[in-house]
Formats: structure tokens, C-alpha cells, sequence
């Protein structure tokens, strides 16, 4: 085991179709967010273990401990300094809490010689700190560094596309917590069965139907935009009917549908967080 200077920047993600149902086996689409991102470096000296910022320094440390424990090392934190330093929002969808697992899955796997091959299991185990059951659909998403497929059954799939349409995202300003999203869409399926069935089956279409026009934008461009539109209208239906679409995000996506948007959704768990806006090809 050796505790070397180690600097790591990973990107956030997004999601285009696919969110809470991927938690029932549904498969999503999603993609990474390389204009917000996480930055970890640690630079060894002969000193106790100092984190910045201060603020993050109790979880990481529990964090670095159960990574030591759980790989057989003793629980003692190596000596030296290790700061974290983040663009990512946190309660916004794109991906905050797996940034964070991604760093430090990437920090700690180098230098324990933990194989590469298993550091998405690993990073999902650490996310399961924050939203209680991770999917793994967030952490696949960022390690892989390209738009993929997720599904718990077959894991990420990289889309292979060359090109995107002009996608923008914009900040409804509110923030929610991603276990208590899941914990209301969870209601609502022991309260209302066949309407929760009915949402999951909707997102899971709006997946397939946005995997499709994905692939298809990459070969032939603007005429794909209409069945992506369709898609991402079909998934906001779902966030509307699970409640988790609030009023601050439905008069911010009747804004940008009226400047031009061809359609808006919510990424992430719901609730508030980021718009994606789809717009014409330029």
C-alpha cells in the first residue's frame, strides 16, 4: 500500500431517460457533464491526515476508513493533505455524491492495487452512504466518460455517437434530497400500484424511444430531434405524475419552450435540481 500524490478531475452526469425506474430494472440513458466537475488531490507528508474543505472532513474521513476496513487494511487514514474542490451542485441531479465516490474510488483503488475492475461496484457501495440504494447507474455513468445505456442487469453500454444535438441546462434553484425522491415514488407504488406501474412503464419507453433517437441524430442529424423531443415529454410526464415535477420547474420549462426549446425535462431524482432543454439543430 502507497499513499503517492495522486490528482483526479471527474466530470458530473446527467441523465436523459430512464431515473427511477432504472431502480426496478428499467434501462436509462444517460451521459456525462464534463462542464461541471469534481477535483481530488492528495499530497502525502508526514502529517495527520487533513482534509479541505473542513466541512467535508467528518464523512470523508468515515468514507477512507470503510474503503481501508472493507479491503482489509488497517482503518487509520494516510498521512497528508487531501482536498476536494467542486463545481457540481449538490440536490441537483447531476451527479454530485458519485463524483465524490468516483474520486475517491479512483484515489484509494490506485493505491491499494484494487483492480479496475472492480471500482463500479466499489463506487456504487460508497454511494449507497447517500441515496440508501444506488442503482449504479450514476458512478457507471461517470467511469465510463461517454453517453451509455445503464440497466442493473447488463450494467453501462457505451452508445458509440460521434455527435449530440444542443442540449442546456438550466437551474430551477431548487434542491431535493435523491432518498426522499425515492422514498415518494415508493409510496406511491404500495398506495396506487397500477399508477406507479404505469409511470415506470412510461419512462421506460421514454428511454428506448430517446436510446433510438440518439443513435439515430448520430447518423442522420435534425430529423431525429422530433422523437427525441417525444421522449423527453413522455419522461417529464413521469416526474409529474410521481410529484416530483414542482411549480418553479414547470414556469421555468414553459420559458424555454416559449424561446424556442422543443422540449424540457428534469434529470436526476425530481423534485427541483436542472431543466435539460433540447433545442433545433444549428
Amino acid at each position: 500500500m502507497t499513499w503517492k500524490f495522486f490528482e483526479v478531475t471527474v466530470s458530473g452526469k446527467w441523465v436523459l431517460a430512464g431515473e427511477h425506474a432504472v431502480l426496478r430494472g428499467a434501462t436509462a440513458v444517460a451521459l456525462p457533464l464534463p462542464d461541471y466537475s469534481l477535483k481530488l488531490t492528495f499530497r502525502p507528508s508526514a502529517e495527520n491526515l487533513r482534509i479541505t474543505p473542513d466541512s467535508a472532513s467528518d464523512l470523508l474521513l468515515d468514507m477512507i476508513s470503510g474503503i481501508l476496513s472493507r479491503s482489509g487494511h488497517e482503518p487509520a487514514p494516510p498521512s497528508g493533505l487531501l482536498s476536494i474542490e467542486s463545481t457540481l451542485p449538490t440536490g441537483a441531479g447531476l451527479g454530485s455524491s458519485a463524483a465524490l465516490c468516483v474520486a475517491l474510488t479512483r484515489w484509494t483503488g490506485e493505491a491499494l492495487g484494487i483492480p479496475e475492475s472492480d471500482w463500479q461496484e466499489m463506487a456504487r457501495s460508497l454511494e449507497n452512504r447517500f441515496h440508501g440504494q444506488s442503482s449504479g447507474m450514476d458512478v457507471s455513468t461517470i467511469l465510463a466518460g461517454t453517453p451509455i445505456t445503464f440497466s442493473t442487469a447488463r450494467g453501462s453500454v457505451p452508445l458509440n455517437l460521434k455527435r449530440l444535438p444542443r442540449f442546456t441546462f438550466h437551474d430551477t434553484g431548487l434542491r431535493a434530497n435523491t432518498s426522499d425522491c425515492i422514498a415518494k415514488v415508493r409510496e406511491l407504488a404500495s398506495r396506487s400500484p397500477e399508477i406507479a406501474a404505469r409511470l415506470d412503464q412510461g419512462m421506460r419507453e421514454a428511454a428506448e424511444m430517446a436510446r433510438e433517437a440518439l443513435i439515430d441524430f448520430n447518423q442522420q442529424g435534425a430529423p431525429a430531434l422530433k422523437h427525441l423531443a417525444e421522449s423527453m415529454r413522455l419522461a417529464q410526464e413521469s416526474y409529474a405524475g410521481w410529484g416530483l415535477l414542482p411549480d418553479a420547474a414547470r414556469k421555468l420549462q414553459t420559458r424555454l419552450l416559449t424561446e424556442g426549446a422543443l422540449a424540457c425535462k428534469l434529470t436526476g431524482a425530481g423534485g427541483g435540481g436542472f431543466l435539460i432543454a433540447l433545442w433545433p439543430s444549428d
